[in-house]
């Protein structure tokens, strides 16, 4: 252990514990873990230097607390990692890059605070009171375009600037996007325990997400992959997907997946129009040039994040949305999830601008009746810092059970 919580920035000689953003750019490299200085403190110590108000959230990881220093009342998050879970040196990692990046508007700021506990690592960093992007989703509804596109130049503007340095997010999630307020128009990045450099080959992490890009469900274990931008700019187009729909576009980019089989077979096809995958067919003809490109699905194929900027200019929704796909009552579904009555697109409804109304498409083989995934908290690990729970903030109207909200469906999640 050193003898100060950083050995980075301006705040080297503020006393143990007090606050300050780490806001260096380019200083010291991301990788000089060298430049970090841990110290002890006892869970005395803490309570000593800062009162706890709240848990943020909680998982395998560790957890996430508000506090407030009790000398300067500054509020922040501190995030404490159990020892067992993760190395120091992954901890030290997220803790450096995430300083790396502070000066970005768009990227949430860690403050001079690191310490260890008897099985915790710990650092701050600033508290973003209005919880994460997933809270304000409504599943099967989804937030209103502008709230969306607000998002969008935003995280668009994270990424690029993580982009610009060589650096891949790699757990791009509603979940991982931290809110000032509920309206979107300040929104920042955060979690960036996986984060690694362009060019590096990392191992196949255990299982998928909706989030996560073809060529890495399709990695074998052994081999792992080169770590590319255009995984996140794959997840940054699922995560629109959800934003506009409150649903996922398919659970796993896979060909077993129904979904992303309908989905991926139409863009194979050169994306005719009048044959629009099932859940695609409320977007604009622009919105779905904006997807075919992010979510080309060869990684070379597909466009830089910036590309969507010109994208915001258009609208992207062509028809109301309702509030979940299969309108069958409950009573008509079987318990698989399967619509056993008659099904309702929901982009059947009337259209906001007649000229964007897209013909029915043909129902794929294997999607018949089948509902579109409602959204739900998605957990990625990483082999050398597993983690069930990477979300600041645990939505408080929600069950902390995370199984049984899988479970769950969407109308169950709604009310």
């Amino acid at each position: 252990s050193g003898m100060g919580y950083t050995a980075l920035g301006p705040s080297r000689d503020r006393p143990c514990g007090q606050p300050g953003t780490m806001g260096y750019c380019g200083g010291v490299p991301v990788e000089d873990m060298q430049a970090l200085a841990i110290t002890s403190l006892t869970a005395a110590d803490v309570a000593k230097q800062y009162e706890h108000i709240r848990e943020l959230g909680k998982g395998t990881y560790g957890k996430v607390d508000l506090v407030a220093h009790r000398t300067q009342g500054t509020k922040m998050a501190l995030k404490f990692v159990t020892k067992n879970k993760t190395k120091l040196k992954s901890f030290l990692r997220e803790y450096s890059l995430t300083g790396s990046l502070s000066c970005s508007p768009f990227i949430i700021k860690v403050l001079d605070v690191l310490f260890e506990t008897e099985d915790s690592y710990v650092f701050g960093q600033e508290y973003a009171p209005a919880g994460d992007l997933f809270d304000i989703i409504p599943p099967q509804v989804g937030l209103p375009e502008e709230m969306v596109k607000r998002c969008m130049q935003q995280l668009g503007l994270a990424l690029d600037f993580m982009h610009s340095k060589n650096l891949v997010h790699r757990d791009v999630k509603p979940e991982n996007v931290l809110l000032f307020d509920r309206e979107c128009r300040r929104i920042k990045l955060a979690d960036f325990g996986m984060t690694r450099r362009v060019g590096c080959r990392v191992k196949r992490v255990s299982g998928t997400i909706p989030y996560t890009a073809p060529e890495v469900c399709r990695a074998s274990r052994a081999e792992g992959f080169l770590v590319t931008t255009s995984l996140d700019v794959w997840a940054f187009g699922v995560l629109v997907f959800c934003m506009l729909t409150g649903n996922f576009p398919w659970e796993a980019a896979l060909q077993a997946d129904a979904f992303y089989e309908e989905f991926r077979r139409w863009q194979k096809a050169g994306c005719p129009v009048g044959t629009y995958p099932s859940q695609w067919r409320r977007f604009t003809d622009d919105a779905l040039r904006m997807f075919q490109r992010l979510l080309a699905a060869e990684p070379e194929k597909r466009c830089g994040v910036k590309d969507v900027f010109c994208f915001v200019k258009y609208e992207l929704v062509s028809e109301l949305r309702r509030r979940a796909s299969c309108r069958a009552k409950r009573g008509e579904r079987s318990s698989s999830g399967v619509c056993t009555g008659s099904c309702t697109s929901s982009s059947s409804s009337t259209t906001t601008r007649s000229s964007h109304r897209h013909p029915e498409p043909s129902t794929p083989p294997g999607t018949s009746c089948l509902r579109p995934a409602p959204l739900k908290r998605s957990v990625l690990s990483d082999p050398l810092s597993p983690r069930e729970e990477s979300g600041q903030h645990q939505s408080p109207g929600r069950d902390k059970n995370k199984s049984q909200m899988v479970m769950a469906t969407a109308i169950e999640i709604c009310v």
